[in-house]
């Protein structure tokens, strides 16, 4: 036990001694659907100056980011087992300074519109799609030799690295001592195909199972990698609690408890290089709390960023998410009527289910003067919703860990959450006799409570003195990925140990 404790301690001064290969479907700016593109990218940044080597691995998506990166191409012709033939891919290299990022190249599967889908659903080839680009990333490391510590895969997309490493690369010497690191970021999204998926892969049927590979009959990519993980974590510790349960395990609650040993949380960090009102060139004026002059002055460019008829005394709700029930879109589109009728502007930034596109559309059309909708990802508008807006609403069903809180504290932007996951173990709802808290939350999933929360911090907007104390108090709040960083260090080498037997 003593000197378990004792690698414990001297984890950071190992750090340099690590090598990482991040691999994500998606990392801002280049590609981005939801939070975990935030994370893919800020992580490896933080990582790097802990003194790690950090490579990230993405798909090479047909976009403006991505073509303007500045890259070479490394590999020209990599060779792709995919069932019984081999599928072609390019490799390009872009550096980054203290971090590379590789991209994985091929049209068929990756010059699209979306990264996993449109508002209609998923396309119906991303069980191809991911598969290709796991292969492609072992393929690579074992053409290119490049020595490896960790292999850090994100959500369901990526599950399946941990998969082929026991399987089709266990003979491989340069492999032996890798560990992997699977983080669970929605469990919701599972990644689930039919059976005969399995044949892409070039496994056996014998691992089509329920003790592996199989769920409810299909092809369950996140649960294989929880089976063949070396290591777990999830993004908030209330999010971890939440999925050990039926409710929110999404069937995967048995097989993550099997694993409780190797199972952690880490929660999320906010990269306050990008995420600075000081600093931000996205938005109008730069400021920082108390003097709010320069805010105002974002209020003025969102109301005519997004076409409203506003006074700039009304205060602005501002929503960035991607448009699913989960996100609580639900009960949002229930309330939006009451909503209209009270004395506020409402703007939102995002994509996702059509049936909820369609209708925000049509609710922008009958309320034209005071809310407007933008159905995409761009990242100067979310920045430009976090500095212009007096209120953030997140009213999620379930939330793993959240950043959008997080961000709204550093521009004095007041978050109304609902109660769960990383919202309710980062905001501190207002104490109207205390005077303490850092925002306003709702426990019931319901529009009832919602607009109860949003009456009730719409009641504090016209009282400026109180409204300056919850301003401040998020504010001085710290999140910073540095932190979140050191936590993911000792998860590696935890991860190592294990793996290792040390």
């Amino acid at each position: 036990m003593t000197f378990y404790e004792v690698t414990i301690i001297i984890i950071p001064t190992m750090n340099q001694k690590l090598r990482v290969i991040y691999v994500s479907a998606e990392v801002a700016p280049y590609a981005k659907s939801g939070e975990l593109a935030d994370v893919a990218c800020s992580l490896p940044k933080y990582l790097s100056y802990l003194g790690m080597e950090v490579s990230i691995f993405m798909p090479k998506y047909r976009n403006p980011e991505i073509e303007s990166l500045p890259k070479e191409m490394i590999v020209s012709n990599l060779l792709v087992p995919l069932g019984e033939k081999k599928v072609k891919a390019r490799v390009f290299k872009s550096e980054q300074g203290k971090y590379d990022i590789y991209l994985i190249d091929n049209p068929k599967y990756f010059w699209r519109e979306n990264i996993y889908g449109t508002g209609k659903g998923e396309y119906l080839d991303n069980d191809e799609r991911f598969i290709f680009f796991s292969r492609a990333i072992l393929e690579f490391l074992v053409k290119t030799k490049l020595h490896t510590d960790i292999i850090h895969c994100n959500s369901w997309h990526t599950a399946l690295i941990p998969v082929f490493l026991k399987t089709h690369y266990s003979h491989k010497s340069q492999f032996k001592k890798v560990s992997t690191v699977l983080t669970l970021h929605n469990v919701a999204y599972q990644g689930e195909f039919p059976p005969e998926t399995l044949v892409l892969t070039g496994l056996s049927w014998d691992y089509f199972c329920p003790e592996q590979l199989s769920l409810g009959g299909k092809f369950n990519f996140l649960k294989a990698g929880v089976i063949f993980s070396d290591v777990l974590n999830t993004v908030s510790s209330s999010y971890k609690r939440a999925i050990l349960t039926e409710k929110y395990g999404f069937g995967l609650e048995k097989i993550l408890k099997s694993r409780k040993d190797v199972f952690f949380s880490i929660r999320n960090g906010v990269d306050y290089e990008i995420w600075n009102p000081e600093t931000d060139s996205f938005i109008a004026a730069n400021y920082s709390p108390p003097d709010l002059k320069g805010k105002k002055k974002c209020k003025r460019d969102l109301i005519k960023e997004f076409g409203l008829s506003l006074n700039v005394k009304t205060p602005i709700v501002g929503i960035v998410s991607y448009m699913t029930s989960h996100k609580g879109f639900d009960i949002l589109l229930e309330a939006m009527d009451e909503l209209m009728e009270m004395d506020l502007g409402f703007v939102m930034l995002g994509q996702g289910d059509e049936k909820y596109e369609n209708s925000f559309s049509n609710f922008q059309r009958r309320f034209s003067r005071k809310m407007a909708v933008k159905f995409n990802m761009n990242p100067a508008l979310a920045h430009k919703i976090a500095a212009g807006a007096d209120i953030f609403l997140i009213p999620s069903l379930y939330e793993p860990c959240g950043l959008n809180q997080l961000y709204s504290f550093r521009y004095a932007t007041v978050p109304v959450v609902r109660a769960t996951g990383g919202l309710e173990e980062t905001v501190t709802p207002f104490n109207a006799r205390t005077l303490k808290g850092n925002g306003f939350v709702f426990k019931e999933y319901s529009s009832k409570a919602m607009v109860k929360a949003l009456k009730k911090v719409l009641a504090y907007y016209k009282k400026p003195q109180i409204w300056q104390k919850i301003l401040m108090a998020g504010f001085q709040e710290n999140f910073s990925w540095e932190n979140a960083a050191k936590r993911y260090a000792r998860l590696y080498h935890n991860a190592l140990k294990i793996k290792r037997g040390g």
